[in-house]
């Protein structure tokens, strides 16, 4: 069937085929709106390339546009926060960063890279420094129709991130009118401001839309939060507090053993303790430009042009606490023998010292008990092609796409070697002064000018093609079909000074792609039989080639089986992949060099030498050897919707996930154990086998002719070592029952993991990943009213289950923490369509309502699992309709 405003319905250049909008899978609330709906002439459903046709087997979680306005969002990221498979759920998500990028939240507890963004069924581009997969978009909140979520293995239909599932932003295309939003929230030391606009005109065979979002949010640090404990002493932990403080800490003729004296008093077995974490952003300060239009024309009844383009661009402050005064040895050396006095030597009383080690926190070089580092990320996305209708239904497809992205970060670090230069200073105006401020302002310039500077570009370059429709007429109804093939072209580039040396990159990838998907309505309509009133099958299959490290496979089934009308069972098998990032191939490989009394209280600590460390290198980086990573994931689920009460449904999926070939980094002390990184370990290491390696590295912290005797060499780049096996349980139950007055409506939607297993390597120990953080439930509840006007509705957000190790005096213990329950208001009203109140909406929300505290755990700040730290928020919004 085809309709739009002219009698037609054409298929958006996605990869995603249209559904009814009745037929789509509810989401997070029930919430209504008097709003007339706006004309659609085309409807995106994610997880198949067949045009009418959804995903078949896979459960599939969609966000309203009704959804979105009933939440109060102020951006993507606060969105995503209220769906409890996302990994971001009932948090305030971060935004800032220079791994991940933007934002990229993942799903069940899996890595966020195994969870694919798309915009309109598009690939995005990333914007982070340190990964090259692809970040969320920032789309101006007026823009967004609907969010489509298929958390099931897809990269069967869209290659590589796919694993955990997909997460698409579906775009408002047809409007005619203005729509203008503000919003302004605050809570204790926190604020929220936002402004939208969006315009748009349809004239039947065709229609533009543009949209722009401003919004802002300020900062929380840890001292904001009184809930924040970080000596677990009298629970039976440890004291996690530093003792690389502002005040500083002395010993007398060693780095890591004997007496400790604390300064300014100097006496012994005194020691300074601090917490970092009270001047640490919990919430970065963010301010965000976003802007999005979209266009398309019929050309006649046969072709319609379309283009559409994103642009966003986000500065974060991110507030940290000075980085701590660590020369080559960890700290600083001070001498008082004649000829090598440092001027501000202070002996502690009694010992007559002639050296002496000092560990302190910077803030007396930067002037501040904080420095901020702060990123920018400017990222485009756009796409533009052409739908034509061919024989028998048939459609052509062909579209481009150009995305790019731009990052600058600015990083402020300390120089070791100006450090340990003015440590040994033997006059005012040459010599660090770790006691106070007398160090000369020449002297602090040089030690603190040493900030990661970078400016990294990203490109993406698509062209694609694809024909899809019906092939022949079964008795169950039409055979359908998709093949497809794209072609990727991506880069990163890299300038900047990052440990002190120029790190330039310029990385390139090129990616070839041939799909197709096959789906056969085996019964259905008229052909059915006892105990099959329907019965479809769905055959999916991806080639993919990539320049660097060659090709992969992945097929996919998917079963939808109607027994009776009401209730569908479905199942899904398939494999997925996710390709190394640009940035785990290629990034810039560091070496670290730390003395042994400095590696003796690291992670890098070798267990095999006992008490006699070594001094010691590591090196950190790209390996141009990765393979992709790779997962077998099936499910089997049951969607309930029966006919004799059709305000009810009901839906529930089991998952299982096998992820082998993860790649990370070797870390701890197992690395030295496990048979798997025994070629990366390398002991009392020859000179060939030194220089090496030193050759694919930059020496970060020291000078390559300055090196002492080598006892470890630690190839510590990126390797496929990780293995991930999870399997759990999503559900969704809601009902809707319309009044005299309206409707009154409740839901409850959630994850409950059963397993959750990791092993660093294939030959590592097992770890139970629910005994080590990882909440075994997500639980959103939702209850509402829609009384004539206003609409009202509460959400209880749940996280239980997290529970988790902590260090004792002894060693470790396990520890439960208590459930995490907020509650959330929202209550919206549409004011009498008459004079300036007509087309006005003004809404109330408080999130938080109780401002809980998180549930204690005695680590990690003294809270157990991830939790939201702005607490109780009160926002108010105005929208009106032109």
């Amino acid at each position: 069937m085809e309709t739009s405003s002219n009698g037609k319905l054409r298929l958006a250049l996605s990869g995603a085929s249209w559904l009814a909008i009745a037929l789509a899978i509810p989401g997070a609330a029930w919430a209504q709106t008097s709003e007339t709906p706006e004309q659609v002439s085309e409807v995106i459903v994610t997880g198949s390339s067949i045009r009418g046709v959804p995903p078949t087997g896979s459960n599939l979680i969609s966000v309203s546009r009704e959804d979105i306005r009933a939440v109060g969002a102020n951006t993507t990221p606060e969105l995503l926060a209220s769906v409890p498979q996302l990994n971001s759920f009932n948090t305030a998500p971060r935004a800032a960063n220079g791994g991940v990028g933007a934002f990229a939240p993942g799903l069940r507890s899996l890595p966020a890279s195994a969870t694919l963004p798309l915009m309109n069924g598009h690939r995005l581009v990333a914007g982070g420094t340190n990964q090259t997969n692809p970040d969320f978009p920032f789309l101006p909140d007026l823009a967004i129709e609907r969010v489509e979520i298929v958390a099931d293995g897809a990269s069967a239909i869209y290659g590589s991130d796919a694993v955990a599932g997909v997460v698409n932003f579906i775009t408002r295309r047809h409007y005619s009118g203005v729509d203008a939003s503000v919003r302004y929230g605050a809570a204790d030391n926190y604020h929220t401001f936002s402004a939208s606009g969006l315009v748009g005109h349809d004239w039947g065979s065709g229609s533009i839309l543009a949209a722009y979002q401003y919004a802002e949010n300020g900062n929380i640090i840890g001292a904001d939060r009184d809930y924040r404990i970080v000596d677990f002493r009298p629970y039976g932990g440890v004291d996690t507090r530093t003792t690389v403080c502002p005040s500083p800490n002395v010993k007398v003729n060693t780095t890591a053993y004997g007496v400790n004296y604390a300064a300014p008093g100097l006496a012994p077995n005194t020691t300074n303790y601090c917490d970092n974490g009270a001047v640490t952003d919990l919430v970065p300060k963010s301010r965000l430009h976003s802007g999005y239009v979209t266009a398309q024309q019929a050309l006649n009844d046969r072709i319609t042009l379309w283009a559409e383009a994103l642009y966003s661009d986000r500065k974060d402050t991110v507030r940290a606490p000075p980085p701590a005064a660590a020369g080559a040895s960890g700290g600083v050396i001070l001498n008082n023998v004649p000829g090598f006095a440092n001027p501000f030597f202070k002996a502690p009383p009694g010992t007559n010292a002639t050296t002496e080690f000092v560990q302190f926190r910077t803030d007396n070089l930067y002037g501040a008990d904080h420095i901020n580092n702060l990123f920018r990320v400017r990222a485009g996305n756009s796409s533009a092609g052409f739908d034509a209708k061919l024989t028998s239904d048939l459609r052509l497809s062909i579209y481009g796409t150009y995305d790019w992205a731009k990052n600058d970060s600015y990083l402020p670090a300390i120089n070791p070697a100006a450090l340990d230069a003015a440590a040994a200073g033997t006059t005012t105006t040459t010599a660090l002064d770790p006691f106070g401020n007398g160090a000369a302002p020449a002297v602090v310039a040089k030690i603190i000018d040493y900030a990661g500077d970078l400016a990294i570009q990203q490109q993406t370059y698509l062209g694609a093609a694809k024909i899809d429709g019906p092939l022949a007429d079964l008795p169950g109804g039409q055979l359908k079909v998709a093949v497809g093939a794209e072609y990727r072209h991506e880069t990163f580039e890299q300038r900047g000074i990052y440990g002190g040396s120029p790190v330039p990159e310029n990385l390139t990838r090129n990616i070839g792609s041939v799909y197709g998907e096959l789906f056969v309505p085996i019964f259905g309509g008229d052909h059915s039989a006892p105990l099959i009133h329907s019965l479809a099958l769905s055959l999916s299959g991806r080639y993919d080639h990539y320049s660097d490290f060659g090709s992969t496979k992945n097929p996919k089934i998917g079963l939808n089986w109607e027994p009776v009308s009401g209730l569908t069972l479905r199942s899904t098998y398939g494999r997925s992949f996710r390709a190394p990032g640009l940035r785990d191939v290629g990034a810039t490989v560091g070496a670290y060099y730390y003395n042994a009394a400095a590696i003796a209280g690291s992670t890098f600590r070798d267990p095999t030498r006992g008490a006699a460390q070594v001094d010691t290198i590591f090196l950190l980086g790209g390996n141009k050897g990765l393979q992709p990573e790779k997962a077998r994931t099936y499910s089997i689920g049951a969607d309930l919707r029966p006919t004799v009460l059709p305000n009810f449904r009901a839906s529930v999926t089991f998952y299982d996930i096998q992820y082998t070939n993860v790649i990370g980094t070797p870390g701890g002390a197992i690395a030295f154990t496990d048979p798997t990184f025994a070629s990366v370990i390398y002991r009392n290491p020859t000179p060939t086998q030194l220089s090496g390696l030193l050759a694919i590295a930059v020496p970060v912290n020291f000078v390559l002719g300055a090196l002492p005797a080598i006892g470890n060499l630690l190839d510590f780049r990126q390797g496929n070592f990780g293995v991930r096996h999870t399997n759990g349980l999503d559900f969704d139950v809601g009902y809707r029952q319309p009044t005299r007055f309206g409707a009154l409506y409740a839901g409850l939607a959630g994850n409950y993991i059963l397993k959750f297993e990791t092993q660093l390597s294939p030959t590592a120990p097992v770890s139970n990943s629910l005994q080590l953080g990882i909440p075994k439930a997500t639980l959103r509840t939702t209850l509402g009213a829609q009384i004539g006007a206003i609409n009202a509705v509460a959400f209880v957000n749940t996280r239980d289950g997290v529970r988790g190790q902590y260090a004792t005096p002894t060693g470790t213990a396990g520890y439960t923490a208590k459930s995490y329950t907020t509650v959330d208001l929202r209550i919206s009203t549409k004011l009498p369509d008459a004079g300036l109140a007509k087309g006005t909406d003004l809404a109330l929300q408080v999130n938080d309502l109780f401002d809980q505290k998180p549930p204690f755990f005695p680590a990690t700040d003294g809270i157990g699992g991830t939790y939201n730290p702005i607490g109780r928020y009160v926002a108010v919004s105005l929208r009106k309709h032109f």
